[in-house]
């Protein structure tokens, strides 16, 4: 993480709701009280945090750094499930109560779950609000369609039980030796079987038609409101420091083609998840704070004459694209 302390709570509230009960956070370079929201939410054992290594190194490719260093942690190698995923996504589970067991029950004993990436556009918002997300973006890309170079694909994130024997966490997949495919029983988010010979690499994406969401997807709330969009755009890539979100990125994600809320079932149990966490007079004020950055933020970016461009720009394709919120 960086700069995303006020996501924070509904992220880890609603994730320890439906089954995440280990959490290892690592964050780089924060501004907005971050990485004290996480220290705070480790002084309470409700995770662990950790300074990522990319800030000793000076390496710019923070997500690369921080999986290597995991990898060396035999923390992962004693876990029943094992996943990685960022403080936008949300893992929505679409079988039985919604929770992690209900899902590990619908897969058969399955040992790797590769499940794709639901990305959210705007919702046709503008301003940054301090409500869940979960609530406030309700539009998503089609299930099925394509939306990046003429192909029908869709991101992945994995989850691996240690009865898979992997031998590396990728950021999107484990990595098992050709020697232990046989162990592996390896579905999509349908449940449908998939090859286990992918995972010999990291396996970031599938390509219709062996992806799709009945079971379980990952809500990416990627680009979030206009206003948001910008603060984003003005943290950087978490890789790559010369790919930071711009209007090109913001066209690419804003697609509000169809309406999911299934995610939602959660929201009033989240609702009351973070206000528990908030009667902790430190974390309530960190996240206060982390608000009042956020939008002091958004008053200094759009002071900015190439800000207010962008801003512009990105308010005329949502008028222009609006899917079903039009």
């Amino acid at each position: 993480m960086k700069d995303e302390a006020p996501f924070i709570l509904e992220w880890y509230a609603y994730h320890s709701l439906i089954g995440v009960n280990d959490f290892l956070v690592f964050s780089n370079d924060c501004t907005d009280g971050t990485d004290q929201m996480l220290e705070r939410l480790d002084e309470l054992g409700k995770l662990r945090h950790f300074t990522n290594p990319s800030v000793y190194s000076n390496n710019v490719h923070h997500h690369w750094q921080a999986t290597k260093y995991i990898n060396t942690f035999a923390r992962l190698k004693r876990s029943d499930w094992v996943t990685s995923f960022d403080v936008d996504e949300f893992i929505c589970v679409n079988v039985g109560d919604g929770t992690l067991h209900d899902l590990f029950e619908a897969v058969d004993g399955a040992n790797v779950i590769t499940f794709n990436q639901l990305n959210f556009g705007s919702s046709g918002l503008d301003a940054y609000e301090d409500r869940l997300l979960i609530d406030q973006f309700e539009y998503a890309w089609a299930y099925e369609g394509e939306y990046h170079k003429g192909i029908s694909r869709r991101g992945t994130k994995s989850l691996t039980h240690k009865s898979a024997k992997a031998n590396y966490f990728a950021n999107h997949s484990p990595k098992v030796h050709e020697k232990d495919l046989a162990s592996i029983k390896y579905v999509n988010g349908c449940g449908k079987p998939l090859d286990p010979s992918r995972l010999l690499k990291d396996v970031k994406l599938l390509e219709a038609p062996d992806f799709g969401y009945d079971l379980v997807q990952l809500n990416h709330y990627v680009i979030k409101s206009a206003e948001s969009f910008l603060v984003q755009a003005d943290r950087g890539n978490a890789n790559h420091a010369d790919r930071s979100a711009d209007f090109k990125y913001w066209r690419r994600y804003n697609n509000n083609d169809v309406h999911d809320t299934r995610i939602q079932r959660w929201s009033e149990r989240v609702q009351d998840a973070v206000a528990d966490l908030c009667k902790d007079p430190e974390l309530n004020d960190l996240h206060q704070r982390a608000v009042e950055i956020h939008q002091n933020r958004l008053v200094e970016l759009k002071q900015d004459e190439n800000v207010r461009a962008l801003y512009d720009r990105i308010r005329k394709q949502q008028r222009n694209n609006p899917g079903l919120t039009g």
